[in-house]
């Protein structure tokens, strides 16, 4: 519908008119100041996207590694990996959750998946783990 919409609107002329519209009703609702210079590139719209698509695929590879696992071997998982709030961040895919919306609180989960990695990844390795896990 969307690339319709833009056939018509660019088939007509209209890409300047549709602009101002836009622009004019930014400035009704104090989005807009008039008369300034406004950014008009996304880069860094598309860099905090980026940047949550990185945390939503390191959650979501520490979350199927951890469902991958727990399938082959429920015993091990059981007695090997014993960290707190795993079942709270990994019980559901990452992607129905909302992640945090400030950096402090991204950095702090990103540290949490990075920390819950690696504990993994010992416990594989570690020499009373069965090796046909690794």
């Amino acid at each position: 519908m969307l690339s319709e919409f833009r056939s018509r609107v660019v088939a007509h002329g209209m890409e300047e008119r549709v602009l101002d519209l836009l622009l004019e009703r930014l400035r009704e609702l104090g989005l807009v100041a008039a008369g300034d210079n406004q950014r008009t590139d996304s880069t860094h719209i598309v860099a905090a996207v980026r940047d949550l698509n990185r945390l939503e695929l390191v959650g979501e590879s520490v979350r199927a590694a951890l469902n991958a696992l727990a399938a082959a071997c429920p015993d091990w998982v059981d007695q090997a990996l014993v960290v707190e709030d795993w079942s709270r961040r990994y019980a559901d895919r990452i992607d129905t959750w909302r992640l945090p919306s400030s950096k402090t609180k991204q950095d702090e989960l990103a540290l949490h998946y990075a920390k819950d990695g690696y504990t993994l990844l010992e416990a594989l390795y570690a020499p009373v783990s069965p090796a046909w896990l690794r």
